[in-house]
């Protein structure tokens, strides 16, 4: 009687560490998922911050080649530049005052645009600042 005890106490020994096993598993594998999902979250929200930072070096370099040259009204797509992010730019004239309430010349108001697609929806950042050219 004594050996029959001791083989059934084996065998449900024996499927408890089975289960426990499973369990285990079964643990391992919601955390594994989990952390598959954050880290593709994550990969997406450092993608689309990438885009946003290639179409605002964008915008600043933009704006510096135009504060360089000569200042003409224009309402222009800029040609692309390879970063997937379309430019345009619209220059008009502003019209100030002076102290003296005389109208301020050869003041120009510059707006750039960035356009990009990120995950499949339309994106944009826009540039805008005050130009003299005396």
């Amino acid at each position: 009687m004594k050996s029959f005890s001791r083989h059934r106490h084996r065998q449900a020994r024996r499927g408890m560490v089975l289960m426990e096993v499973i369990v285990a598993l079964t643990i391992f594998a919601m955390v594994a998922v989990s952390l598959v999902v954050a880290l593709n979250s994550a990969l997406d929200v450092a993608k689309e911050r990438n885009q946003i930072e290639v179409a605002m070096q964008g915008l600043g370099n933009q704006m510096a080649l135009l504060r360089g040259s000569h200042v003409v009204m224009v309402d222009k797509d800029l040609p692309d530049d390879g970063s997937g992010v379309l430019y345009h730019i619209t220059v008009q004239s502003e019209q100030a005052q002076d102290e003296l309430k005389r109208p301020v010349p050869n003041l120009y108001r510059a707006t750039i645009t960035a356009n990009w697609k990120a995950n499949g929806k339309p994106e944009d950042r826009s540039l805008s600042v005050l130009l003299y050219q005396p």
